[in-house]
């Protein structure tokens, strides 16, 4: 696997709309019923290295599967980045916590990554929407539990079994391998016609 400059600027670029998005969707939770004041996540520690690495290394175990170094980062990075909805407690307001750990923001953050980078982007399609799902398998791995899964709709914390880190990891690696698979057949499809 080679990088190449075009891979670094698209990583890095669907990163930072990424990122961004994650933050702007957590700034709504200070509009909306059911908010409490947020702890620092940097004094409380759920912004600490050890977190960051891995849903990083989470991310990216379900990035593999694509045999794509731009989507094996992209899954760590995105797994790691979706913690921007940290930003309320940042800034020491109400709001809801992890308003990112949601299938709202999923599909919000899938939708807005195929409208700006490419439409048929589908392994980028899969690697975002299962971003959430590899972030909160690692949450669930080293402690946490409860999400506010259904947010804006629904602003209730949804505590999750902790052994379900695995089904949570699994799923996400079966949804970026079947797109993956589909993809690079219709490729190689593609290439034999020609």
């Amino acid at each position: 696997m080679k990088v190449q400059k075009q891979d670094i600027i698209f990583v890095v670029g669907v990163s930072l709309v990424y990122c961004s998005l994650s933050a702007g969707f957590s700034l709504i939770s200070t509009i909306l019923p059911d908010k409490m004041v947020l702890p620092n996540p940097i004094e409380n520690g759920s912004l600490s290295l050890k977190e960051i690495v891995g849903h990083f290394v989470w991310g990216a175990v379900a990035g593999i599967v694509t045999l794509k170094l731009r989507y094996i980062l992209l899954g760590g990075l995105l797994a790691a980045l979706i913690d921007s909805d940290h930003l309320v407690g940042l800034l020491h307001v109400e709001g809801i916590p992890r308003m990112s750990h949601s299938v709202t923001f999923a599909i919000l953050a899938t939708v807005v990554s195929l409208l700006v980078f490419s439409r048929k982007d589908y392994r980028l399609a899969a690697i975002v929407a299962t971003s959430v799902l590899t972030h909160i398998s690692y949450d669930m791995f080293a402690g946490g539990f409860g999400f506010p899964v259904f947010t804006p709709f629904v602003n209730k914390i949804i505590n999750l079994p902790r052994t379900d880190w695995l089904i949570l990891e699994t799923s996400a690696i079966l949804i970026v391998g079947i797109v993956s698979f589909i993809v690079t057949r219709k490729e190689s499809e593609k290439i034999i016609k020609k």
